[in-house]
Formats: C-alpha cells, structure tokens, sequence
C-alpha cells in the first residue's frame, strides 16, 4: 500500500531531482517557528532547486516514501528555522502572504501542492 504523503509525488520527484537522488545531499531544517496553530511544524529537508527557488519535503513525508528514519546529521547540514528565514527573508516578503501561518508551509502549499 502507498503512504499517505501530504506533498505531491511531483514535489517529491522535483526534491529528488535536484538532490541527485539522495536525501543526504539537502540540508534538514528544525522548524522551531512560533507560527504554527496546531503546535510543532515538524522538520523539512531543503535543497535549492536549479532556479534558486528553495525545495522542500516534509521529513514525515520523505520517511514515509522511503521507510526509513531520517537522521538530520546524514544530511549535508543543519539548518534552524530562523536561519532559512533570514538566508530568504527578501523572497519569502514575495510569496508568503501572512505572518499568521508557518513560511515553511506556505511555501509548500504554495508552490508544491
């Protein structure tokens, strides 16, 4: 039986694409926004697609897919929510449109969807 994904098989083939077929190639994000309603956002993997324009898969996505754990220091770096934040705050001013909900799931819904 497939996974419940709540990304795209599209997102996860683009995430794939660009990471050249290994999730240790992307960074991993510790999503510790104080933006998100229901709580925790949870954690993301991210590699910049070929346009700049960030990647993301949700790691209960990604180990979902994969069936397997995904351990943040086999990635090739961490990076804190804020981090990411401040690295594409001018682009994210762009596409995000409220500071209600977590930038990281704006993007994916955004974008990905």
């Amino acid at each position: 039986m497939d996974p419940v994904l709540s990304v795209s098989y599209e997102t996860i083939a683009r995430f794939f694409e660009a990471a050249e077929g290994n999730y240790r190639n992307a960074m991993y994000i510790i999503c510790s926004c104080s933006k998100e309603q229901k709580g925790v956002c949870g954690d993301f993997l991210f590699i910049p697609g070929h346009d700049s324009i960030p990647i993301l898969l949700p790691c209960s996505d990604a180990e979902a897919f994969l069936g397997t754990l995904i351990d943040c220091t086999d990635c090739a770096g961490i990076l804190r929510s804020k981090t990411f934040f401040q690295l594409y705050h001018k682009w994210l001013d762009l596409v995000t449109d409220s500071n209600q909900d977590c930038p990281l799931k704006q993007i994916l819904s955004l974008l990905y969807q």
